[in-house]
């Protein structure tokens, strides 16, 4: 995309079935929630080191506005404190490169992608939505948009997406920027009953990608 093109509105059918199955969700993982703040806690009191929050936040752009894109806690308080602005967490892809970064629970989580489980919360209140191009930080935002690609800009974030049930083989389709290009397009061109059958299929497969524990 070389031209700023018009947001993609979110149809009635697909909204109403983010809400639908984030609600759902929520309620029953509920018990899950509860578990895992209950090893955290353990954790952080048996290994002083890495004693924190339950949840950090991070900032993110969804449709191109900034929102706070919430995760259960993964790395150790000090590696992502120096990178802190405004009591939010900037940037902490390069965290992940380092696995002494990341406490033992947080292995775990990541692995099964439980850590981004609290962002059903962020798709009920209507931040994001279950199925779209992932949310970036705002620094990587600003240098595609400065480069002409808009995916970030025109259409809702989502917990999951094309790129992440291809995550081993997005070369072989194109690359990321037109898998997210494709998926907008396909929201442009049909109706709300098409798009929530294709994110269907989308969500059984991000299923199957947590069930492998392949996270990390």
């Amino acid at each position: 995309m070389t031209t700023n093109p018009s947001e993609v509105n979110i149809s009635f059918t697909k909204r109403t079935f983010d809400i639908i199955v984030s609600g759902t969700l929520l309620i029953i993982l509920s018990p899950l929630f509860l578990i895992i703040i209950l090893c955290l806690k353990i954790e952080g009191f048996l290994v002083r080191k890495n004693k924190g929050p339950i949840l950090y936040s991070e900032t993110r752009i969804s449709q191109g506005k900034p929102f706070k894109l919430r995760k259960f806690r993964i790395f150790k308080t000090s590696a992502y404190m120096p990178l802190k602005n405004n009591g939010d967490v900037v940037h902490t892809k390069p965290l992940e490169k380092n696995p002494k970064n990341i406490t033992l629970c947080g292995h775990i989580l990541k692995s099964f992608y439980l850590d981004e489980a609290p962002q059903l919360c962020n798709v009920f209140v209507g931040n994001m939505s279950l199925v779209g191009p992932r949310p970036w930080n705002p620094v990587d935002y600003k240098n595609e948009v400065a480069q002409g690609e808009y995916r970030k800009k025109v259409i809702k974030a989502g917990l999951t997406g094309p790129v992440q049930i291809h995550k081993l083989d997005a070369h072989k389709l194109g690359g990321e920027q037109k898998m997210d290009n494709d998926y907008i397009k396909f929201n442009r061109n049909k109706n709300g009953l098409r798009v929530v059958a294709h994110d269907i299929k989308i969500l059984i497969q991000s299923l199957w990608f947590m069930l492998k524990g392949q996270g990390l």
